[in-house]
């Protein structure tokens, strides 16, 4: 019988640091002897543990290596949280604290064909503040979530997108070229927010961070906007706080985002 410390079962303890520690080092390929050292056990009980997570399929073994790496079961159990969890029951919090934080109001939203439709929205403390409901759409390529939703697409998907529905200029500083366009959005990709200023509405900035999910997949966006004085007088810290909640969003969904040692440029007008 494992031996319990309280209510910790030392064994089902040690099987778990397996299971998280192959998770989070998928690329160093895993053997025994590593695995062993890093619960502190020797090798046989090292191998139970192991032998148990693969006959529930949570981690698989690479016969040609003799390592392992995370199984299916771990898909499984993923694909059924995501199923039960409601994006705005889990984003909401984060609305609220980034309204209150920011005073601008706060929304989040997702994409349906060529729109940002925002799903959720908390209201901005100050007297004077641009206001979403929920159900109110704005466009993709012009609008900080909008361009969120969409960092994904390549310049060729992004011209099928609007193949039948051609860009409009809101404003002097909307994007309307194709390739323009493209490179902006992979800027956003890497830097993991977006910026708009004055792209769709005067005098109005917007600030906006991609939600993923595990899958790596962008299903949402949260973002702020107000009025351009009061937002850039305060933009570096808005643009960090904004980046955080999406990444830290995007970890409750499971999603881990791979390193990158490229240079970001700030998006912005």
């Amino acid at each position: 019988m494992p031996r319990e410390e309280g209510s910790f079962i030392q064994s089902v303890d040690r099987a778990l640091t397996l299971l998280e520690h192959i998770g989070s080092h998928f690329d160093e390929h895993l053997g025994l002897a590593e695995l062993s050292k890093l619960i502190g056990v020797d090798r046989s009980s090292a191998f139970r543990l192991l032998t148990t997570l693969m006959k529930h399929g949570l981690i698989r073994q690479e016969e040609s290596r003799k390592t392992y790496q995370l199984g299916f079961g771990v898909y499984k159990l993923a694909s059924a949280l995501h199923e039960q969890l409601k994006i705005t029951e889990v984003v909401s919090p984060f609305l609220k604290e980034l309204a209150a934080y920011s005073t601008e109001s706060a929304h989040l939203a997702v994409r349906s064909v060529r729109q940002a439709v925002f799903i959720d929205r908390e209201r901005g403390s100050t007297a004077i503040s641009t206001n979403t409901n929920i159900g109110d759409t704005e466009e993709l390529y012009c609008t900080a979530v909008g361009k969120c939703l969409i960092c994904q697409m390549s310049q060729r998907e992004i011209e099928e997108l609007y193949r039948r529905t051609p860009l409009t200029a809101y404003t002097e500083r909307t994007i309307m070229g194709f390739a323009e366009l493209a490179e902006h959005l992979a800027r956003v990709r890497q830097q993991g927010f977006a910026v708009d200023t004055e792209e769709y509405e005067p005098k109005v900035v917007c600030i906006a961070a991609p939600i993923y999910s595990f899958e790596g997949k962008i299903q949402a966006s949260i973002g702020i906007s107000g009025p351009r004085e009061r937002v850039e007088s305060r933009l570096d810290d808005l643009v960090a706080t904004v980046k955080r909640m999406g990444s830290e969003i995007s970890g409750l969904f499971g999603y881990r985002p791979k390193e990158t040692s490229e240079p970001v440029a700030l998006v912005g007008p």
